[in-house]
């Protein structure tokens, strides 16, 4: 009951749910002012501008937000102008929709913003041909109405934008955290009871994790970074949330340096309950994270719930307890694997406490924001000239590609509604323009999901109709629909399209009383636009999955290899660079999650699409891996610090190197025949030679009953070093390999 509690407040303080709510505001207040006035009709087209305009608004600074509304009012007025001028002849409204379609869709090359002006200018113009044509005088002024309804929503967007200017920054910043938390949970997993027999669902798990880990990252800096680097964010707020998002990277990195051979951890304790009390260890950090996200985006202080240094000393004297049992060295150093998971946690404790304590705007204040760092340069620059658009007016562009399928779905759902004379041809339209996206995947999920949703939602209105007729009791469930399109719109399609069916239902219930009849109309235009949206994502130009994997694949490899090439400077006499290893770490996990997103979208595709599919996800496994293992060195070094350099360090990072090298060569260019790494790597040995005299050195200790020396810290780096590079080097080989099969096949 208390966990269901939570999921409903961590809803309503969601970026999701306050632009629910800002949207139904927003749309239903103009149809209720024209309501008062007797002409309803008139007050939904002012709706149609307000919700046209609310689609294309997304999160962003001040001026990317206010120019982003500006260019939407004006295209969807000359959209909806247009529309109403062209919509009496059929014949010059098939170019038009060919043409507007088609402009739209090529929106999309400005990103997110772009993309969304495109989709309410066609939702604009697809609502207009749901109406009866009417002449050129009644269409102006329906436009102007229009117009003002798209007013209307941009200056209650900018309104509440001033008066609460962080909200949007809070709230996708909790929604970061919160899925580090999700994340941590999944990892947890390795731990639980009888986990080694479903390791390959749960690293399955992982990876989808980490990909929505990954774009909550990147869509809080685009909306914190790039505002405190235009100078609009220098308040104890800002600085907070910007040292909150710097931890929660950094803390990102530590969860994923607990990597470890799991099936070997299960082997060695599997018997043991100490496994299950790390699993319950890690819980307590997860619901400690939850509690900061919650507070972060109410905008309240979070104090710590569960005392977590005291937990860990329990599972410190379970190990400890272990130890006992194991006199010999060789014994205990199975125990270091645990022994170093529990370091890496104290190490998160510190800095879940950091977080509670920064959610505290007066312990702020004296919080400096480490000057190594530029933020600008870790947000991405939006181009809006005509260059973009320019470069991608060609075959090989996918978004050129989408926006042609587009065009030719929407012409062709039109002409069979003048052809059959289907009263609502706009909902088959809109069916086609809401499902399509540039990739067969994500199209065929939407189909899917749109079916679903309709049917159920059709069901829904009819029985709502069929039950009661009572016009209040309706209007109160079309509100309740309206929020909840809205709120789920991004978040959950099926639900969203759910709420839509009954909220069109009963609106069109309000303007054309017919009853049932629409709901059975609204799932049969739906079955059609789903079949025209399908066929044209599956025969017009498709976009294949596997064509794109070998650059998403040579991307997270270099990325890697520098990712890597800067956390080996903390081991070696080389200049560390701040910002550089942050940069380098941020472009690794980017790299990541697109290349795991590439792959879960292959799955969707047809059989006879998914090539190469199993070795595919076995790189995608190992790089996973890799990147855990750097992450471990980097944690290490950047924490505790390198007591203990060797020569051998230096010359292991550039035997690394060329393995990386060969790799990338053989992904961009299978035909070449690259040059071959070394299979030995001389200083590994060497390393082994040393780390095997620290061992008799210290068991020496031991039987003299010492404690902590010297010998024994840098015993414990030196093998931390040598396992951690060791593992890599096997990675390298395994994706080497990996790469072989996908060319010889």
């Amino acid at each position: 009951m208390r966990h269901w509690i939570q999921e409903v407040r961590n809803f309503i303080y969601s970026y999701h749910f306050s632009t629910g709510l800002r949207t139904t505001i927003s749309v239903v207040v103009p149809s209720v002012v024209f309501s008062m006035m007797g002409d309803l009709p008139m007050g939904i087209v002012a709706s149609l501008g307000a919700l046209a305009t609310a689609l294309s608004d997304v999160p962003g600074t001040a001026l990317h937000k206010r120019n982003g509304i500006l260019t939407a009012i004006a295209f969807i007025f000359f959209t909806a102008l247009g529309t109403s001028l062209i919509s009496p002849y059929p014949l010059l409204m098939t170019g038009w929709i060919l043409a507007c379609c088609f402009a739209n869709g090529m929106l999309l090359v400005y990103g997110n913003r772009g993309g969304n002006i495109g989709i309410a200018c066609m939702l604009v113009m697809v609502s207009i041909l749901g109406e009866n044509p009417v002449g050129p005088a009644e269409a102006f002024i329906h436009c102007l109405i229009i117009l003002g309804g798209s007013i209307w929503y941009g200056f209650l967007a900018l309104l509440l934008w001033q008066i609460r200017p962080y909200l949007s920054v809070q709230q996708t910043l909790a929604e970061c955290i919160m899925e580090t938390a999700h994340y941590l949970e999944e990892r947890a997993g390795f731990y639980a009871k009888d986990a080694d027999k479903n390791f390959d669902e749960i690293y399955k798990s992982v990876l989808a994790q980490q990909v929505i880990v990954s774009e909550k990252q990147e869509a809080v800096r685009e909306l914190l970074l790039k505002r405190r680097s235009a100078q609009q964010g220098s308040t104890s707020i800002n600085k907070s949330m910007v040292l909150i998002f710097m931890d929660i990277v950094d803390l990102q990195e530590q969860i994923m340096a607990s990597q470890t051979d799991y099936l070997a951890l299960h082997n060695d304790f599997g018997g043991m309950e100490i496994l299950e009390k790390f699993h319950t260890l890690i819980q307590e950090f997860t619901g400690e994270l939850e509690l900061i996200a919650t507070a972060v985006a109410a905008g309240q202080r979070s104090l710590p719930r569960a005392n977590l240094r005291h937990e860990i000393d329990k599972v410190q004297h379970a190990v400890a307890d272990i130890r006992k049992t194991m006199p010999t060295l060789k014994e205990r150093t199975k125990l270091l694997t645990l022994t170093n998971i529990l370091h890496n946690l104290q190490d998160m404790t510190q800095r879940i406490y950091n977080l509670h304590r920064l959610t505290r705007l007066e312990r702020v204040k004296d919080e400096v924001i480490d000057p190594r760092l530029q933020l600008a340069s870790f947000t991405t620059r939006n181009r809006y000239d005509l260059e973009p658009l320019v470069n991608n007016l060609t075959f090989e562009s996918h978004i050129f590609r989408h926006a042609l399928r587009v065009s030719i779905a929407a012409v062709t759902g039109y002409l069979l509604g003048q052809v059959f004379h289907l009263d609502r041809v706009y909902w088959i339209l809109l069916t086609i323009v809401v499902i399509l996206k540039p990739g067969f995947g994500i199209s065929k999920a939407r189909s899917y999901q749109r079916i679903i949703g309709t049917i159920t939602g059709a069901l829904f209105a009819a029985a709502v109709l069929y039950l009661t007729t009572n016009n209040t009791v309706i209007f109160i469930l079309m509100l309740i629909c309206i929020l909840g399109a809205y709120s789920f719109m991004t978040q959950q399609y099926t639900l969203s399209v759910f709420f839509v069916t009954p909220f069109v239902i009963f609106l069109l219930h309000f303007l054309h009383p017919a009853h049932l009849q629409n709901a059975e109309l609204r799932v049969l235009d739906t079955f059609i636009g789903v079949s025209i949206a399908f066929f044209a994502s599956l025969l017009l130009w498709p976009s294949w999955e596997h064509n794109y994997l070998p650059s998403h694949m040579s991307k997270m490899v270099k990325d890697n290899a520098r990712y890597l090439d800067h956390v080996m400077r903390l081991y070696t006499d080389r200049e560390f660079v701040m910002n550089d290893y942050k940069l380098a770490r941020k472009d690794t996990n980017v790299s990541a999650a697109n290349l795991m997103s590439a792959f879960q979208r292959m799955l969707s595709e047809p059989k006879s699409k998914q090539i190469h599919g199993s070795e595919v996800y076995h790189f995608v496994v190992l790089n996973h891996s890799l990147m855990s293992h750097i992450a471990a060195m980097a944690n290490y070094g950047m924490l505790h610090g390198v007591h203990y350099p060797k020569p051998e360090y230096k010359l292991l990072n550039n035997y690394l190197q060329q393995h990386f090298s060969c790799i990338i060569d053989l992904i961009d260019d299978p035909a070449a025949k690259p040059t071959l790494p070394p299979t030995n790597m001389e200083a590994l040995e060497t390393l082994d030679i040393d780390l095997e005299k620290l061992y008799q050195l210290r068991q020496e200790e031991i039987n003299n009953g010492k404690g902590e020396t010297p010998v024994r810290e840098e015993m414990l780096e030196t093998k931390m070093v040598r396992d951690q590079l060791n593992a890599m080097f096997s990675l390298l080989k395994d994706m080497k390999k990996t790469i072989d099969k996908t060319i010889q096949h």
